[in-house]
């Protein structure tokens, strides 16, 4: 998948994407919203400013404006052939030159489970559904491990070699959070971490005080909300456990996983 083949993004959103510094790029349920959290709970403290999920107009310039994006990912499972013919979801080429990216990556096992569960009972908030079992998937050529393995392996070819990049590991940031965290704000340019605010947002960003603050609608954005208050399985924010996949999938299907992963350029974390 050469980037000439990407298409450009012909829609109204590609606007927003210019007007982003970072991009928190990542296949879905590699512990984005975790990572966004603790940056965004950073940023509008130092600036003063209550909590909010996105940048807001009245923010001081100089602090990096983080957007969110599943790329390549959500451009070749998106179910609306108009929708990939446009490139809504891509990230347009001048961006993805200049721009900082921060990669988001988890244990495979992990992810796929995660990943049918939102996609079987979150799927109507998420846009993409499916109705086959979790073994099913996992051999999906749309959304199985092969074709995680595939984007994961092609954004790192393309970004790697520059100094724009850095890999963000969800398994390091469960065992060490303070040190990952603070990494990740040295990339996005604060050279004196306010250890105290570091501190903080990594307590806000604590998956049970996440999960209470799904549960009570604290946010106006449809993605923050459970599928069902009464499914534990449907919230967002689910278990945040490593290893978690033990419960959910077979032998066979944890070593297809195992399989695949052992072809990615920078492994993300626990099946070696």
């Amino acid at each position: 998948m050469p980037l000439h083949t990407i298409p450009r993004n012909w829609t109204r959103k590609a606007k927003t994407f210019a007007n982003a510094d970072v991009f928190l790029v990542s296949i879905p349920k590699s512990g984005r919203t975790w990572l966004r959290f603790q940056i965004r709970h950073y940023l509008c403290s130092l600036a003063g400013l209550p909590f909010s999920i996105k940048p807001c107009p009245d923010e001081p310039r100089h602090l990096p404006r983080l957007r969110c994006s599943h790329d390549l990912w959500e451009h070749l499972s998106a179910p609306r052939f108009r929708d990939r013919l446009r490139g809504k979801y891509i990230i347009p080429r001048e961006q993805r030159r200049t721009r900082k990216i921060l990669l988001a990556v988890r244990d495979l096992r992990d992810v796929m489970v995660s990943l049918h569960l939102q996609l079987t009972r979150r799927g109507f908030r998420s846009g993409v559904s499916y109705d086959g079992d979790l073994s099913a998937m996992i051999r999906d050529r749309r959304l199985g491990a092969r074709r995680a393995v595939d984007i994961l392996n092609y954004w790192f070819d393309e970004w790697h070699h520059t100094d724009r990049f850095h890999i963000w590991n969800y398994e390091n940031a469960r065992k060490d959070p303070h040190g990952c965290l603070r990494e990740v704000l040295h990339f996005l340019g604060f050279e004196n971490i306010d250890e105290e605010l570091l501190a903080q947002s990594i307590e806000f960003g604590d998956f049970e005080s996440m999960k209470a603050m799904e549960r009570d609608h604290r946010f106006d954005l449809r993605l923050m909300r459970p599928g069902d208050p009464r499914d534990p399985e449907s919230f967002k924010v689910r278990r945040g456990r490593v290893g978690g996949y033990v419960d959910y999938l077979s032998d066979e299907d944890a070593r297809l996983i195992e399989r695949a992963s052992a072809k990615l350029r920078a492994w993300p974390g626990g099946a070696r």
